[in-house]
């Protein structure tokens, strides 16, 4: 079969792509897919997140360039689908990191965050979470990823992609909560770890590291970050790590 009659394949090669931070040749494989299919809420996500990726690494003129398709796209596919989540955890994203004057918007962030209270409780959390970090507003944000942490503890099944796990660890590393459940979500995102998932392995032993010098043990905590430079060896944030641990 021709790959470009076999949609499944264009689909797998445009999610490699995008493992391997190939913005446009991702975004390539997605418009082709949305070409054929444009009412697919999966290909108008997966061309909105490439597109927002592209634009996160690129100059703030590309960004400003891009941002009106990023929300097309993601906006689409929550419209598309009533029930994506990831759709909605991205657009809560996006309109608290974009300016106002470009389209950003603190209300409408809560909203897509209110839809998710009806699709998935440990989401909605996390979502709500974000917005108050991105406020500022510290101990509110840590109250709602504590909350996240225990519920996804008292039911798993809320876990329903491995980039939960990681989000999840983090919270409980950065804000020094529930470190016992981090380590274990932290640990569940390595060993389930696959091309769909946002961050590399080095990003969760790093994390790993941190829950381990919160807790002042300075042999695990470098036996740990090692394992993250050996992932990346130019990981500037595990190194920068790897000192705190060895000033303990």
């Amino acid at each position: 079969m021709k790959l470009e009659n076999n949609d499944q394949a264009i689909h797998y090669l445009g999610d490699i792509a995008s493992f391997e931070k190939n913005w446009d040749e991702a975004i390539s494989y997605y418009e082709n897919l949305l070409e054929k299919d444009p009412n697919n809420a999966m290909y108008n996500f997966k061309l909105g997140g490439a597109l927002g990726m592209k634009a996160y690494y690129g100059s703030k003129f590309q960004a400003a360039i891009l941002i009106g398709d990023v929300k097309k796209y993601l906006k689409r596919a929550a419209e598309l689908d009533t029930s994506h989540k990831e759709a909605r955890r991205a657009l809560v994203e996006l309109y608290m990191q974009i300016p106002s004057f470009i389209g950003g918007s603190k209300t409408i962030a809560e909203s897509y965050a209110s839809d998710l209270d009806r699709l998935n409780e440990v989401d909605a959390l996390l979502a709500d979470a974000y917005i108050y970090k991105i406020q500022e507003y510290r101990d509110l944000a840590k109250a709602k990823y504590e909350e996240a942490i225990r519920l996804a503890e008292k039911k798993p099944e809320l876990i329903s992609r491995n980039y939960l796990n990681y989000e999840l660890g983090e919270a409980a590393a950065i804000y020094e909560v529930q470190l016992k459940a981090g380590e274990s979500f932290l640990k569940n995102y390595i060993e389930n770890y696959g091309y769909k998932d946002l961050k590399s392995p080095a990003w969760a032993y790093l994390r790993l590291a941190q829950i381990e010098r919160s807790k002042k043990n300075q042999s695990e905590a470098l036996a740990l970050i090692e394992k993250s430079l050996a992932i990346d060896p130019d990981f500037d944030k595990a190194l920068i790590e790897k000192q705190k641990i060895q000033r303990l």
